[in-house]
């Protein structure tokens, strides 16, 4: 036990406060959940959250080494939530007992709640001034949300396919409604082929396309800015009037009747 000390000072020595830059408030469980639960199992410590970690007693070996790590769990979930959460579970007593009381009051409790404002956010999002990056990543968020919340059991893997098949076909028709108008053209190719489209398919024919006109609106503007460099300065040859012979097109310090 004399080396006890330097065991711990090891072993916390490089462990960071934070495992996740997203802060769970009370709109964002699903991706919360994803971000710090992917931070906490790479760092070994999932455990701590999904149960399979049992409480050693209090006179065992194994309870410095548990006390030590559940509290590195529970520092990093504590430091991941807002401020007006983190009152609800910093006298929780492991680790596991954080996880399920957000579990029960952010997450699969409000499930309807959520879905719906999802699928209303979803058929509502337009591209507007958005780029098509940006608007494909608003979309997809918002479908990575209703995938999380989706509890469908599935006892025949045909039905299962199927329904994975139009649920992307649906999103392909979201995707492409939501553009602007100007992408009509790419639009009525896509959905005008004989072909089946993923979804990333269309999102990297679409934003070839923007990246197209964005290229083409750019030699525009240079040939636009060369024809008005070559364009003659001053006033028009047919507009100068000589002020002796009283004819157009030279002034008087040019005049041949002189």
């Amino acid at each position: 036990n004399t080396n006890l000390p330097d065991v711990v000072s090891a072993r916390t020595d490089h462990v960071p406060v934070q495992v996740t830059t997203i802060q769970l408030t009370k709109e964002n469980y699903s991706r919360w959940s994803a971000a710090i639960t992917m931070g906490i199992a790479g760092r070994g410590r999932i455990a701590y959250v999904n149960g399979r970690k049992v409480k050693p007693a209090a006179d065992s070996l194994a309870w410095d080494t548990w006390f030590l790590e559940d509290n590195q769990v529970k520092t990093w979930i504590v430091n991941s939530v807002s401020l007006d959460i983190q009152p609800l579970i910093l006298r929780k007593k492991t680790a596991r007992d954080m996880w399920i009381i957000l579990e029960q009051m952010y997450g699969q409790k409000k499930r309807k709640v959520r879905v719906y404002q999802l699928m209303k956010d979803v058929y509502s999002l337009r591209q507007g001034a958005l780029s098509v990056a940006d608007f494909y990543a608003a979309l997809k968020s918002k479908w990575e949300d209703l995938d999380y919340h989706s509890d469908i059991t599935w006892r025949c893997p045909h039905d299962q396919m199927q329904y994975m098949t139009d649920k992307w076909e649906n999103r392909v028709f979201l995707f492409l409604s939501g553009l602007n108008d100007d992408f009509e053209n790419i639009r009525s190719q896509i959905l005008n082929s004989d072909k089946s489209f993923s979804i990333e398919d269309v999102y990297s024919r679409v934003e070839a396309e923007e990246q197209r006109r964005l290229l083409s609106s750019g030699r525009k503007g240079e040939e636009q800015s060369a024809y008005v460099s070559r364009s003659p300065v001053g006033t028009p040859r047919s507009s100068r009037k000589c002020t002796h012979c009283k004819k157009l097109g030279h002034t008087r310090d040019f005049c041949w009747d002189l």
